[in-house]
Formats: structure tokens, sequence, C-alpha cells
């Protein structure tokens, strides 16, 4: 989509510190990026300070350490383009996590979250649901994986396996 603000979504890095194959998947991934979107479980402040090199929004998770913890909220709302954005890690089981993170936000047009390392692209009564999955900790059947939101009159998401 020309003109199109493109938003890169990441989740569950589980890094200690930003390495080659994190550095060159952001390069690939969010050099062009109007906004990168990562979703918490980063772990170790080092990979946070190294993505602070792009425009970024960004959570805590579960598993991060303390000054992650003391420098991003739990969950925020992000305007792209006519829409809101409601981004959070998400906690608990994975049984029943879009009801619990329903109860989250309210007037949003997206719900975007991690934690579950399992991507997840839905439309439900006009809200996306939308998860980029682990960009190196993929469960069951899922691989490594990183999210894509194009935004302009509507969102797109698309999910890359690495």
């Amino acid at each position: 989509m020309p003109g199109a603000i493109k938003i890169v979504v990441m989740s569950d890095t589980h890094l200690s510190k930003a390495t080659d194959e994190f550095k060159a998947l952001c390069s690939e991934f969010c050099d062009d990026a109007d906004t990168v979107i990562h979703l918490g479980d980063w772990e170790r402040v080092e990979v946070l300070n190294y993505l602070e090199q792009y425009p970024l929004d960004a959570v805590a998770g579960n598993m991060d350490d303390h000054s992650i913890h003391q420098r991003l909220p739990a969950r925020k709302i992000v305007r792209a383009g006519p829409f809101r954005l409601g981004i959070t890690h998400g906690f608990g089981s994975p049984v029943g996590i879009r009801q619990r993170l329903k109860q989250e936000f309210t007037s949003v047009d997206a719900i975007i979250f991690g934690h579950t390392h399992q991507p997840l692209i839905l439309w439900e009564n006009g809200l996306l649901w939308f998860n980029p999955g682990s960009l190196f900790l993929g469960r069951g059947a899922s691989g490594k994986s990183i999210g894509v939101l194009r935004i302009q009159d509507k969102i797109e998401a698309e999910i890359f396996q690495i």
C-alpha cells in the first residue's frame, strides 16, 4: 500500500543482549518502518536500548527485568492514522486470554498482544486481534515469527515466518 504507515510488531524476544541475529532481523524489518512495537518479554534492558534507535512504542512483559518495568507500562493505546491500537504483553494462561485482554481496553480498533508465542490474526466484530508470535521461541507448531501492520484507510496485518 503506497503511503501506508508500516508498523513492525515483535514480541517475546527473550534475549539478554542484542545478538547479531536480532540486529540483522531489525535491519531487515525495521529500517523502513514508521513505528516498531515491542510487546514485552524482552528480558534485559540492553535489548530495549538497542531498539530505541527506531521510532518505538513498547510495553513490559512478565519476564522482564526491573529496569524495563521502570521504563515501560504494562499496556498503552497507540494512535496509527485514524486507528487506536491497544498494546499489551498479556498474562495468565493462553486459554481465555482474549476475554481477559478485552477487559483491559475500550474503544480500540485492534488489540495487539504477545505472551502466547503463537501468531494470530483474527477479525472479530470489527476488532483486530493480532499477535506476532515470538521472534525466537515459537511454541507448538509455530516457528519464529514477526508481524507487520500496514495502515491507511484500513488495517492490514501480516505474519512473517523467520
